[in-house]
């Protein structure tokens, strides 16, 4: 019994030491977290842009290219979307794709046809009378002068696009090659929309011819009335040359305008791709 006692007495003892020599360590105090609560911080109101629809489509296409480079580069600087028709077999033919092309513009192909006034169409053109053959073989050498040419207009063509039988072959082979016709209606005898509708290839009309007469007044007056056929057709094609001095200028100054109002300046080729995206588009 004592030695129970005993036994107690040194446990007892153990115990006290303990506590004195080693007291518990405090637990660390816990971290209160302060809950969010709403409407106590307001975030920075957003207010999205309005978006302003746009006010019309605009396809600008510089015809006569090809006779030289010189007149052709202050339109190369232009900082939109512009579309060139080159003429075929001239000596500055190649070297003007060329330009354009590293310039990352677009080119269609500016066909010669035959004018009323009997005037000389130069190289690679299409003549009434020809056989079909014959239309076929020409064109296929203007194609592969030009190959990223997605389309044509017609270079002068006042007899050639009133034509039923020339513009069948015409349109024949761009139905076989996916390519499109822009009409420059340098005639109202044209029988191109009708043809196209026969023959099912996509094809437009021009709305304006923007150089007519060269004074920048002139030129102004083009461009007003293109802007107001965009606004009710939705778009407009204006046609403008290369060897008019003053224009590439006159765009440039209108530029900004043009955005500031809500035109849209676009590729030729944007008039017949669109934003479809199904088996039937060709592009």
């Amino acid at each position: 019994m004592l030695l129970v006692y005993i036994l107690l007495g040194i446990i007892i003892g153990a115990l006290f030491l303990t506590l004195v020599f080693f007291p518990e360590k405090k637990r660390p105090a816990e971290v209160s977290v302060k809950k969010i609560v709403p409407g106590k911080v307001k975030p920075e109101k957003i207010i999205p842009e309005k978006i302003k629809p746009v006010r019309g489509k605009l396809y600008i296409v510089i015809d006569d290219v090809g006779n030289n480079v010189f007149q052709l580069k202050p339109f190369l600087k232009l900082p939109f979307k512009i579309t060139f028709a080159i003429l075929p077999g001239l000596p500055y033919t190649k070297e003007a794709a060329r330009l354009i092309h590293e310039a990352g513009k677009e080119y269609i192909i500016h066909q010669p046809m035959d004018a009323v006034g009997g005037q000389k169409t130069g190289p690679g053109a299409i003549h009434i009378g020809m056989k079909e053959a014959t239309v076929t073989e020409v064109l296929s050498t203007n194609v592969k002068e030009l190959p990223y040419a997605r389309g044509m207009n017609n270079h002068m063509g006042s007899a050639g696009t009133a034509d039923e039988e020339i513009m069948t072959y015409l349109f024949h082979f761009l139905k076989k090659n996916h390519m499109f016709f822009l009409d420059s209606r340098t005639t109202a005898q044209s029988v191109g929309r009708k043809i196209a509708a026969e023959t099912g290839i996509p094809f437009a009309e021009r709305s304006v011819f923007l150089d007519n007469k060269q004074e920048k007044k002139s030129i102004e007056k083009s461009i007003e009335r293109g802007l107001e056929i965009s606004e009710k057709k939705g778009h407009a094609v204006m046609i403008g040359h290369v060897w008019s001095s003053e224009l590439a200028q006159i765009l440039l100054d209108l530029y900004p305008t043009l955005l500031e109002n809500n035109y849209t300046l676009n590729n030729l080729t944007d008039l017949f791709t669109g934003f479809k995206d199904d088996e039937d588009t060709w592009y």
